[in-house]
């Protein structure tokens, strides 16, 4: 297997939905039915240290026509600024040579994609706000540099390069997608949601 190569695996259950854990069925947007197309799977989720516990914010699957939309919307500083910022700071080299090794040998664990911050390496256990994140195709997750996790300060860094612009977009994005209680809108306006 060529490190280059997508690698297709069964679609594990941490992004299955929550609401109704089963596999997303439609793009939030425009109501395509995912087992026919390209999409994105985003959560964001709050853990409760002192329960053992976590809570997931929100959730989406979004089909590529329409997460390319979303994406044309930002300002092109911002796009640049978030894309250097993922090739200065991101760990995918890991991911290319050791996960992708136990890939070859068809060993798939979700855990060790996802259990620390692709930028910061902190380990989900001492965070209290991340975000995880995977592309699809149908009903396989596809594997390269995805699925990866992001914790809440690397989020926060990211969230000081959007323009203006980006973050109205990004606004306008929770206000029409999620109905959220005022303090959990202000968390996510303030720590920048990824549509990835």
């Amino acid at each position: 297997m060529s490190l280059e190569k997508n690698v297709l695996v069964d679609i594990p259950k941490v992004f299955h939905s929550h609401a109704t854990n089963a596999p997303f069925s439609k793009c939030m947007n425009c109501d395509c039915l995912l087992l026919n197309t390209e999409y994105v799977i985003e959560k964001a989720i709050r853990r409760y240290k002192e329960f053992s516990s976590t809570d997931t914010i929100f959730e989406y699957a979004i089909c590529m026509k329409c997460h390319e939309e979303f994406v044309s919307a930002y300002s092109v500083s911002s796009l640049n600024n978030i894309q250097n910022y993922f090739l200065e700071n991101a760990n995918f080299d890991h991911k290319r040579t050791d996960l992708h090794d136990k890939l070859k040998e068809g060993h798939f664990n979700i855990n060790e994609w996802i259990s620390s911050c692709i930028i910061k390496g902190t380990h989900v256990d001492d965070l209290t706000e991340y975000q995880i994140g995977c592309q699809c195709i149908g009903n396989k997750m596809v594997v390269l540099n995805m699925p990866f996790m992001i914790g809440h300060e690397a989020m926060d860094e990211i969230s000081q390069l959007l323009s203006e612009k980006t973050r109205g977009e990004m606004d306008r994005f929770i206000d029409d997608f999620f109905g959220l209680p005022p303090e959990l809108k202000k968390l996510l306006k303030d720590s920048g949601v990824l549509v990835m």
